[in-house]
Order: structure tokens, then sequence, then C-alpha cells
């Protein structure tokens, strides 16, 4: 790996005219002897340049892979256009310390702490990396520090205690003689086993938290929490829950999305004294230039509202409310962890919280979430499809339905169009998904021309008219009838890539 590093932009670091300068062969070995890998990125092409052996073997990717798709293979989705603004400001650009995650060969997620700077690499603008894996190891245990200690252990009591919150005002309704015995009892053992599961995570690290991330349902997370949250909430309060249907997949950990319902709920509760109503919606969103507070990359994200109908907060409180042991409350009534932990969270995933209240309205948190497609197999990850449907509307939906999934779609809303861009595109086409009655060429006379271009994709023909679909039985592929389910969609794609 070259060293050509100049120091001429910081002049307040020349050494003096006597001063002898590092050796530059000192300077290769420490950077080819690094345990933590280093990149260069090419500011214009956004390349990587140069790769140290820590690098290939943490990535598991030669020099030359690297090169080609070092980027793409290694940075979650959501991060890239930040990394693309980094290098499009070239030699401008200051140097930067920031935290990230990474993807690794087996698709999982590294935390990592990354140091960068602008430099000219070769007399063209770059940019320079060091990547420390910040994976929390339990033979760091000791290293914490006693303050550091003091908050994991505050965080993790914090969590317990919601937990047996809900178990005591069930056990309290119980013996009361209120409610359904059988149900209540089973609210209980869920709860419990909730408590045994972070206990599990906790205490299989040393006490500290570890995210076991994966592709998951943000509304089924939700819908299993619901029994949990009207009893952490209790009878003088109403839980109201609305959920898109059609809401993609995000890549993060099921327990904390679990914990962070946890803490909003006992927040909405404490600020509804009297009682009140605690809404919980998901939806999707858009993330644009009027959004610049979120700090997030424009594009769009699954949005978690979670409203009250408490107090609310001063504006002071409003700043303050995301710091850690910042509370209003007593000690004896909250560790000032539950929206310090729900920040956590949200940014673990590469998402951000908008937070809106005001004295007497009450409170709305909104999370933003980035979907994701990390988890896909490989084959779906590959999967480029080429959608044919005349009808908008359902054009819109079905595009926007598969890639939330992960699929790579091109649409188009005639046979002219699926033509003209099928001849140009040197890429492959996977998959076809083709209306067979279409303005202006059988759906089946279409297919038979695209295949002459791509030969080995494999055909879906989607169709409403029962005579159309005679047609499809004599043509290659499979046949799907409208009207049909979305996940009937999904299956049927899903069994043709697998051929």
């Amino acid at each position: 790996m070259s060293t050509n590093i100049r120091t001429s932009e910081h002049p307040e670091l020349q050494p003096g005219e006597n001063a002898v300068g590092w050796p530059a062969e000192m300077c290769r070995s420490l950077i080819e002897l690094s345990p933590w890998p280093m990149f260069v990125l090419d500011c214009e092409t956004h390349r990587v340049i140069e790769a140290n052996p820590a690098a290939t073997r943490t990535y598991q990717m030669d020099l030359e892979t690297l090169r080609a798709e070092g980027v793409e293979r290694a940075v979650p989705p959501h991060r890239r256009a930040d990394l693309t603004r980094l290098l499009d400001a070239g030699l401008d650009a200051p140097p930067q310390d920031f935290f990230s995650e990474h993807i690794l060969p087996d698709r999982t997620l590294m935390p990592v702490e990354v140091r960068s700077f602008a430099l000219a690499w070769n007399q063209r603008p770059a940019r320079f990396f060091l990547v420390r894996d910040i994976t929390p190891r339990s033979a760091a245990q000791s290293a914490i520090g006693k303050i550091t200690g003091e908050r994991v252990s505050g965080a993790a009591a914090h969590d317990f205690n919601n937990l047996l919150t809900v178990i005591l005002a069930v056990a309290e309704q119980l013996q009361e003689g209120e409610g359904n015995p059988q149900h209540q009892v089973g609210l209980i053992a869920k709860t419990v086993r909730s408590a045994q599961e972070m206990a599990k995570q906790r205490l299989s690290l040393g006490g500290r938290q570890m995210s076991h991330n994966e592709r998951l349902d943000l509304n089924t997370v939700l819908r299993e929490q619901e029994d949990i949250l009207k009893g952490l909430l209790g009878k003088q309060s109403e839980l109201v829950m609305q959920f898109e249907p059609l809401l993609p997949p995000i890549f993060s950990d099921t327990e904390q999305w679990r914990e962070v319902m946890l803490n909003l709920a006992v927040n909405a509760r404490d600020a509804m004294p009297e009682g009140g109503t605690l809404k919980v919606t998901t939806s999707q969103a858009t993330v644009g230039s009027a959004d610049a507070d979120l700090e997030l990359a424009p594009g769009k994200y699954v949005r978690l509202t979670v409203e009250d109908t408490g107090h609310g907060m001063s504006e002071e409180t409003r700043r303050q409310a995301f710091k850690p042991y910042y509370s209003t409350k007593s000690r004896n009534m909250n560790s000032g962890l539950g929206l310090a932990s729900v920040a956590a969270a949200v940014q673990q995933c590469g998402g951000a919280v908008r937070l809106k209240s005001e004295p007497g309205v009450g409170t709305c948190i909104e999370i933003f979430i980035p979907p994701t497609t990390l988890e896909l197999s490989a084959q779906e990850k590959s999967t480029h499809i080429l959608l044919v449907e005349d009808s908008l509307e359902l054009r819109r939906m079905m595009e926007q339905f598969l890639s939330g999934r992960g699929y790579d779609v091109v649409s188009c809303g005639n046979a002219e169009a699926a033509l003209k861009w099928a001849a140009g595109e040197r890429s492959r086409v996977d998959l076809m998904l083709v209306d067979l009655v279409l303005p202006d060429l059988p759906g089946g006379t279409l297919v038979e021309q695209l295949l002459m271009l791509h030969p080995d994709s494999k055909v879906i023909f989607i169709s409403g008219h029962p005579d159309a679909g005679q047609e499809a039985g004599t043509l290659p592929g499979r046949h799907l009838e409208k009207p049909f389910a979305l996940h009937e969609l999904a299956e049927v794609i899903a069994d043709a890539v697998k051929e």
C-alpha cells in the first residue's frame, strides 16, 4: 500500500526545518501490519483504489474484488448516500470521525468507528479511511470502566422494571377479580418469557446488550406486544394501533424494538396519570430536503409514530429528552434512560427520531427506519424483474411491493416501452412479469420478442381475462390470474426464481 500522504494541507503539522520525518518504509510497515482495515477511495470514481491486508481479511475479498465492488458490498444501502456526499466534496471535506456499520461476508452487520480525511493520492483527490471494529466483547469488560458499568446496569434495571410493572399490574387485576383470568395468566407468562429473553441477552455478554439483527416485519413485532403494552398502560388508558399493511421489512433486532415500545409506553403512562390514549401507527414516509433535522439520506423510510394525550413537555425538556440520565422524575420513579435507549436503538439500525411536544397538548414521537434488503437470499438479491402492466395504479403498487422485498424492478406501461428498454439494456433480465392483455401488443407476442433478447429469463403471465389465460397455457412460463393477493404474487415469483 502506497504511503504518499501529504501534510502540506496542514502546515501546523509540518516538521521543523531540521526535523527528520518518519521513514517511508516505517509508514508502510505500520499500515501493512495494522490490525485495523484501511482504505483509500477515489473521490471522483468512488472506487477503492488501495487497501491494506487487514481490510482484505476482515471483508474476505482480495484487493481486486475490493476495487471492483468493495463499497457496494461492505456499506449498507442506507449509509451510501452519506459516503457519496463525503467523497463528492473532494479535498474540501474536513476530517471526520463517525460511527457506522459494515456488512460482513455472512451478511451480519459489524458496528464500526471510522476515521477519515482527504488527501491527494497519485495527483487525484481521494479519501483515507481507518475502520475499527467496536463489536462488544466480554473480554473487554474489564476495560469498560466504572461509569460505563453503572450506565449498563442502570439500563438493564430500567428495562426489567418495565416488565415487572406489567406483571404486578396484571397480578393486581387478578387479585381484584377484574378481567379474564385465563388471558391475564397468559399475559404474565408472556411477560416473564420476555424478561427471560432479555436476561439471556444481557448475561451472554457480561451485562452488555448484544444485537441479533435480522430481517423483520415491524407490524408483527408490534402486534405481539399489544397485550403487554395494554397491561403496562393500565385500565385507565386506551391503546390504539393502526398498521399500514404493505410495510417494507427492516433490518434490526426484535428484542430491541420490544424494549423501544416498552420505554415509550412507560413514558406515555407517566404523562397520563389520569388516563388518556396512546396511539401507535406505522406507515411509509419519504424523507426529503424539508427533513434536514433528521440528518438522513433522502429516500423512502418505514415510519413508526407513537402519540399520547398526556401533559406534554416544555421546550427545555424536549431539547434534553434524549440525553442519558436526564429525567423530570425522581430517581425512584425513573432512571432517565427511556428515551436515550430509544434513540440508541433507532440510530443502531440507521434511523432517526423526531420529537414533537407541547405542554397540555401531548407528545408525538416519529421514528424513521430505512427498509432493507440485507437478509434476502443471494438469488433474490440479484434478481432483476421487468414488469409490464398497463394499469398505472396496479403497476405502481406491484413495483413498490417488489422493491420493498429487495427485487430490482423496472416497470413499463406497454409493449413498446418494454422492447425499447430491453433492447438497450446490457444487464440480464431474470424474470419477466407481463400482462397478457396490453394496449399495443398481445403479452404472448411481447414475451416471444423479449426472449430473443434475454433467452434465459423466466416468465410469469398476469391476466384477468379467462380467454387470455388459455393463451398463457401454450407459452413457457407461469400464470397468475387477477385478482391476486400480494402474498400470492410473492410466492409465485419466489418459486420461479428458485427454478
